[in-house]
């Protein structure tokens, strides 16, 4: 597991986004409007996040991706 200030400035802001928003699911398209970086950005931070169990993935059966803060 990652520790929180190993990882960069983008996954803290969205990290911290999601965690003032719990249990709200948050797509990348989302979360890159709230804290303003590029979408690519915010999906690479988002599955870093949850690669490292900060976050949760969370995956529809239409195949749409969505996160929440743990």
């Amino acid at each position: 597991m990652a520790n929180e200030q190993q990882l960069g400035p983008t996954a803290q802001k969205v990290l911290a986004y999601l965690r003032q928003n719990p249990r709200a699911p948050f797509g990348a398209g989302d979360v890159c409007e709230a804290i303003d970086c590029s979408t690519t950005e915010a999906g690479t931070a988002l599955e870093t996040l949850a690669s490292a169990g900060l976050i949760e993935r969370q995956e529809s059966a239409g195949g749409s991706v969505t996160y929440l803060a743990r």
